[in-house]
């Protein structure tokens, strides 16, 4: 009986460890089959395939009405898997005549490394076809980020072709969202011995773990960009423009010269000429535009009577140092009131008014209005501009403040923006130049942060400048700047003097900001040429132009 239970318990035992074990087996199979086959399969699969990346599988950037910015061109590329080249002749003779390469090249490329390789087609070669029979050539769609009608080059910046990191723009601000983690190859499926498999053959490849990209929608009109960039060309401008809309404070357009090709970064580097800045968001001497915060802070604090003359002999003195207004050859300008002053843009004047109001309340309006801080367009590139120190505003600074000159540095953005204010009637709009990540069917999949708009000055303060703004364009210095149509325009020059010189001559930029059309203003429009010397004569007729092309859009603007 005893023995019985010992042999029952062996069997029950030995039958506990067999199942035991079969059960691990199992689960070891399961893990392997059903867990880690997809890697498995990856991993064996991936022996059998010579795998080529395509062009950046990035995403795509788009303007407001989900034009592409970006990827507009497709080209077909010729891709070469040398491995699998089994009648090298013929291969070389294609190649060579698909291609720009030499017969030698073509051949030497064929012998070289085994990699596969792809080439851009010669022009008039874009409908060659390979006959079936040859193996290891074909022909794919390859998408090119960046083409010779790419515009707003500065702010969409550019993506480093060696390492697909976005070096610049907005390419680098987002690189994050853009860039994802995904890569899309051409792929050849190879046996053993590298020959080509039939059935299989060549095969679009996309790794479906990797992180899906997004797109980037921006407040920018591809048409109005366009126009703005035409204008600069023709009219030869080195500097910047920015347009925005005057009821959302969106950026439509934002161009800088001279400009440069995306796809050939290297040959810029020397900054000689700026060419990879973007001169929207960089520091510049503003001028007379100034002004436009000295009247604002003499009228919110009632400090001038509208009719009050002030009497102009040409100059004025700040303590001992003479000041020279812009009339100082023909004598002055006379006695004029704060309209006449500010569409003549007397310096007189605005001393004697700067004097009156003091350099703090001075700086504490520009700050409201975003000078000396950045809009945030670009934090990465985007400088703050300059403002004195408001506590070391001394008296003798008091004659270069009300004019604008000294220690005051600007941006063409801050510029637009402060004009965008005094066309909003006071209210501070921060501007914007992205409008959310967007899927491919142009949903928004997550919005832009805007900043609450505020009231900076009162209305009645705005509507007095902006009455102020359209005198100088119809009897001032800005009449360069009048279009027809739209019920006019209005706006503020400035020559800005920098202090610095080339040759005999002082660099002096050249501004017009200012908005259309003058009763509803829909389009803020600022200008800066870079040593462009007169805002009236050089800026200004910029302005009048891209205006008019806008108009000329039609009716879906």
């Amino acid at each position: 009986m005893d023995n019985g239970k010992r042999i029952n318990r062996r069997i029950l035992f030995f039958a506990c460890v067999l199942v035991l074990m079969l059960s691990l087996l199992i689960l070891r199979l399961f893990y392997i089959q059903i867990i880690e086959g997809k890697g498995y399969a990856k991993r064996a699969a991936s022996q059998r395939m010579l795998d080529l990346p395509l062009d950046v599988s990035r995403g795509q950037i788009y303007d407001r009405n989900m034009i592409p910015l970006t990827g507009r061109t497709v080209v077909n590329s010729l891709v070469v898997f040398p491995a699998i080249v089994d009648d090298k002749d013929t291969a070389a003779r294609l190649i060579s005549e698909i291609t720009n390469l030499s017969d030698r090249d073509a051949v030497l490329l064929l012998e070289g490394d085994s990699r596969p390789i792809k080439l851009s087609i010669a022009d008039g070669k874009e409908d060659r076809t390979i006959p079936e029979e040859v193996k290891g050539l074909m022909i794919v769609k390859d998408v090119v980020r960046y083409d010779d009608d790419s515009v707003a080059r500065h702010l969409i910046g550019y993506v480093d072709g060696t390492d697909r990191i976005g070096r610049a723009g907005l390419e680098k601000l987002y690189h994050y969202y853009l860039a994802g983690q995904r890569d899309v190859s051409i792929a050849a499926m190879v046996d053993g011995s590298k020959r080509l498999i039939p059935g299989l053959g060549y095969k679009a490849r996309v790794n479906s773990e990797d992180i899906e990209y997004y797109n980037l929608a921006l407040t920018i009109d591809y048409h109005i960009q366009r126009v703005v960039e035409e204008v600069m060309d023709k009219k030869r401008i080195n500097g910047a423009v920015v347009v925005l809309d005057v009821g959302s404070g969106e950026v439509l357009a934002m161009a800088s010269r001279p400009d440069y090709r995306q796809d050939s970064v290297g040959d810029y580097l020397d900054g000689k000429n700026g060419e990879l800045l973007n001169k929207a968001i960089q520091q510049y001497n503003l001028g007379s535009i100034f002004k436009i915060v000295v009247t604002a802070a003499l009228l919110e604090r009632n400090l001038v009577n509208p009719f009050e003359k002030v009497y102009c002999p040409g100059y004025t003195y700040v303590g001992d140092i003479q000041v020279k207004c812009s009339s100082f050859e023909d004598g002055g300008h006379g006695e004029l009131n704060i309209y006449e002053a500010f569409a003549r843009s007397c310096n007189t004047f605005y001393i004697e008014m700067g004097k009156r109001v003091g350099g703090e309340a001075i700086i504490r309006l520009a700050q409201e209005f975003g000078y000396g801080s950045i809009t945030g367009i670009n934090p990465f590139e985007e400088q703050p501009g300059l403002l004195p120190d408001i506590n070391q505003v001394y008296k003798a600074d008091i004659g270069n403040l009300s004019i604008g000159q000294g220690k005051i540095l600007v941006t063409p953005i801050q510029v637009a923006d402060m004009t965008n204010t005094i066309a909003n009637n006071g209210i501070r709009k921060v501007p914007t130049v992205v409008k959310g990540l967007v899927s491919e069917n142009g949903k928004l999949i997550q919005a832009a942060e805007k900043t609450k708009p505020e009231q900076i000055i009162s209305p009645f303060v705005a509507m007095e400048i902006r009455k102020m703004m359209e005198m100088v364009v119809e009897e001032g210095t800005g009449k360069a700047a009048a279009i027809e149509g739209w019920e006019g325009s209005a706006g503020k020059t400035s020559s800005a003097q920098t202090g610095q010189r080339i040759g005999e001559s002082e660099i002096v930029h050249a501004w017009f900001t200012g908005y259309v059309p003058k009763v509803r203003p829909k389009y803020v429009i600022t200008v800066m040429a870079e040593n462009g010397k007169s805002g009236g004569s050089v800026a200004a007729p910029v302005f009048r132009d891209i205006a008019q092309g806008i108009l000329d859009l039609g009716d879906r603007h």
